[in-house]
This record gives structure tokens, C-alpha cells and sequence, in this order.
């Protein structure tokens, strides 16, 4: 019995000691282990490799988060990488931008993105519409998922390792079901090569998993470009160069994983240098298209100028003019008096108001005289004028003008007209 308690104890302890001696290096025993770590500027600029490989060949590189209207106006010459992941330049901008590759500066892009280019290889005319860019509709060129390959370069070591991990998966998958694999067989994973002018040797780049399609007829013919048009077009335009680069959706040539692997480096300085040795680059990594108002402040900016002054100079004079703003009056009836001078003040203003208004009093005041004084019935205008002016003691002169005579022209002889005619009226109701 002592002795099995013996051997249950050191089993015990055995257990112990191991289990400890692993928590000590899992937990508490300190060992250097590899880590992925990206820099905020890696982060922040997908082409850092190669910003720092352009400046180390003698080229001022300079980097601008956008296309917008302002730096195409002001774009310097040189050399013009615009990032692949940016959006398509629109009409206007792919205008400017040809304008100044004509100069003699170097644009170096990726075209749109083209569907179904295999099923319509027929009709290159129908895929040419589709063309979601004008830059590659200009060139007659378009990014597509065709499936050719360049079978006279060398075959990718790189793919063919990833091809030979997925074929051993495939075959222990195979193993385990114990059924028959009916996939296709992947076509032979080559490169592509590239034999530009200038270059000392054939340059070697990554077989894209979308690649270049050039449609006959819809755009000028490349100058050169890699040996079976998959990944890199060279167009003329003036005395500039446009150069399109496939890319795939998440990595080109030049990102900082994509810049290490072949070629792609010299590609790089390749297109850079057709400017200059040492012609500054501008990388773009965004797009931003141009809105109305920005096309209007470019193109109209004396017209905009112009009516903003004639605005603030029409509200300057309204204000001016009003005044402050008064409360708002009360809803009260107005006086009746306060309707006949308006009516009075509106019939002054009128050709024929004055006759109006004095024939008006004069017809009431005869009315009244004549009911008062029937002799004046028998007596002319003249002969009544004296009379009534001897009974009311009045000016003759003043009383036969207004009864007789003309509407006057001046407020002051109109008013004295309407007096007189009152007083002979107050002087026979008596």
C-alpha cells in the first residue's frame, strides 16, 4: 500500500512539474516572435515604395490626396501617376488632362473596367460603348477579365508555389471524400514581358488577374507596349505620352507589396523617366469629379462676380430706401375722411381729376343757391357772380372764378376755387 502511495505521489509531482514548466514559457518565459507592422505613413500612402524609389533615382515627387478642379488648372510639368483605386476622370477632367499631355508631359493611369469582353470579342464595337472612362475611350482601351496568357515569358515561381499549396489541398481533399476531382486544369501561370525603347533588358512583371483589352479601331495605335498587350500600353498624344497600366482590384504594380516583386520597380522609373531623366512626379491617389458650381467659377467667374456686386449693391439701396423694419399696424377700420382724401389725392393725380372734383362742388353749390335765391334763375353767369358777390361781401373776381372759371393748375388757386364755394354754401344755409 506504501508503496503505490509512493508511486501516485511522484506521478503527482511528474504532472506538476510538466504542467508548470509549460505555464513557464507560455506565460512568463520571454521569446522574440515576428509581427506585420504598417507605418502610419504606409497606411496613409499606398505608393510610399515608391515615392522613396522615385526620389532615390533624382525624382521630386510630390503627393496630392485629390483631382480636383483647382490642381488640374495648375498642374505642373512632369509626370502624373494617378492611383488605380481613384475614381475614372469624368469628360471635363479627361479634357484638361489631355490638353496637358500634350505639352509634353507623361500620364500614367489605369483604364475603366470592362464586362463579358471574351463573349463580345466579335463586336468590339458594342464593348467600346461600355467604356466607363473617357480617357479609354479615347485610347480605345478598357481593363477586362479576359483569360489569355503570355506564353513566351518564363513561368511565375510565385504562382506556380500558390498553384502547388491549392493542388496538394485539392488532392488531400480528394484523399478524405474519395471522389473524383472534375476541375478544369488552371492554364500555365507565365509572367509578362515587356521589351520597351531605353530599357537594357526585358522587363518582367506579374500576370494580372485582369488585363488590358485593346478593341481595333476605336483609338490610335500604342507605341509600344508588353508583348501581348496585357498589362502595359504606351499611347502618343502631342508630343506627351499616356501609359496604361493594368491593375487588379486590391494591388497594382506599384503599392508597396506590389513595387518588390519582378520588374515593377524598373516599369516605374521606366515611365517616369519619359518626361526626363529627372522629371518631377505628381502621385494622385484619389479622384474627385467636378461639380457645376466649380465648372461655373471657373468658366464664369466676371459674369458670377458681376451679378453678386449688382445684388449687394440692389440690397444695399432696398435697405437704404425702407429703412428698418416697423411693427405691424393695427387691424382698425379706417376713417371715412381718410377714403376721400385718397380718392381726392388719386383724382388730383388724374389728366381730367380736377374738372371732376370741381365740377363736382360747383354743381352741389348751385344746387343749394338756386333752391335759396330762385331769381338767380333768370340771371347769366356773369350777372350771378355779381349778385352773390354783393350778398356774401366776397372778392367778384374770386367768386366768377370759381364758378365760372378753369380748374387751376396749382393746388394753392384750386384750394382758394373749393373755398369760395364752401363759404357761399355756409353763407345761404344760414
Amino acid at each position: 500500500m506504501k508503496r503505490r502511495y509512493s508511486l501516485l505521489i511522484v506521478l503527482a509531482l511528474a504532472l506538476l512539474a510538466g504542467g508548470g514548466y509549460e505555464l513557464w514559457n507560455l506565460f512568463f518565459h520571454k521569446v522574440w516572435r515576428g509581427q506585420v507592422h504598417f507605418s502610419d505613413e504606409q497606411v496613409k500612402n499606398p505608393m510610399l515604395a515608391a515615392t522613396r524609389l522615385l526620389e532615390a533615382s533624382g525624382h521630386k515627387v510630390r503627393l496630392e490626396p485629390m483631382l480636383n478642379y483647382q490642381l488640374l488648372n495648375q498642374l505642373p510639368d512632369g509626370v502624373l501617376l494617378l492611383s488605380p483605386y481613384a475614381r475614372q476622370p469624368d469628360e471635363r477632367q479627361a479634357r484638361l488632362l489631355l490638353d496637358w499631355v500634350k505639352r509634353g508631359n507623361t500620364l500614367i493611369m489605369t483604364p475603366g473596367w470592362v464586362q463579358n469582353s471574351d463573349d463580345k470579342a466579335d463586336k468590339p464595337e458594342v464593348i467600346s460603348e461600355q467604356l466607363p472612362d473617357p480617357m479609354g475611350k479615347h485610347f480605345g482601351v478598357a481593363m477586362s477579365g479576359r483569360t489569355r496568357v503570355d506564353e513566351a515569358c518564363r513561368l511565375d515561381p510565385l504562382e506556380a508555389k500558390r498553384r502547388a499549396k491549392l493542388a496538394a489541398a485539392r488532392k488531400a481533399k480528394k484523399d478524405e471524400d474519395e471522389e473524383e476531382d472534375d476541375d478544369e486544369p488552371e492554364p500555365p501561370a507565365h509572367l509578362v514581358c515587356l521589351n520597351a525603347p531605353g530599357a537594357a533588358n526585358t522587363i518582367e512583371l506579374r500576370r494580372q488577374e485582369d488585363s488590358l483589352q485593346r478593341f481595333e479601331g476605336k483609338g490610335p495605335a500604342p507605341l509600344w507596349g508588353d508583348t501581348l498587350e496585357l498589362s502595359v500600353l504606351v499611347y502618343a498624344e502631342g508630343k506627351g505620352k499616356v501609359a496604361m497600366v493594368a491593375s487588379d482590384r486590391v494591388e497594382s504594380y506599384f503599392d508597396n507589396q506590389g513595387l518588390r516583386q519582378f520588374d515593377h520597380g524598373e516599369l516605374l522609373l521606366l515611365l517616369a523617366a519619359q518626361s526626363g531623366p529627372t522629371a518631377p512626379v505628381l502621385v494622385v491617389q484619389h479622384n474627385e469629379t467636378v461639380s457645376w458650381a466649380a465648372w461655373l467659377w471657373q468658366h464664369c467667374r466676371p459674369v458670377l462676380l458681376g451679378l453678386a456686386a449688382l445684388l449687394l449693391l440692389w440690397t444695399w439701396n432696398a435697405t437704404r430706401r425702407f429703412g428698418p423694419l416697423l411693427p405691424a399696424g393695427d387691424s382698425v377700420r379706417r376713417a371715412l375722411i381718410e377714403h376721400i382724401e385718397a380718392s381726392g389725392r388719386w383724382l388730383w393725380k388724374l389728366p381730367q381729376g380736377r374738372i371732376l372734383l370741381l365740377e363736382a362742388v360747383r354743381k352741389r353749390t348751385l344746387q343749394q343757391l338756386l333752391r335759396r335765391l330762385p331769381e338767380l334763375h333768370a340771371l347769366d353767369g356773369n350777372e350771378r357772380a355779381r349778385r352773390l358777390a354783393r350778398l356774401t361781401q366776397l372778392p367778384e373776381a374770386l367768386v366768377s372764378d370759381a364758378l365760372l372759371g378753369a380748374p387751376a393748375a396749382r393746388a394753392a388757386d384750386f384750394t382758394r376755387q373749393i373755398s369760395i364755394l364752401q363759404q357761399l354754401r355756409a353763407h345761404h344755409e344760414r
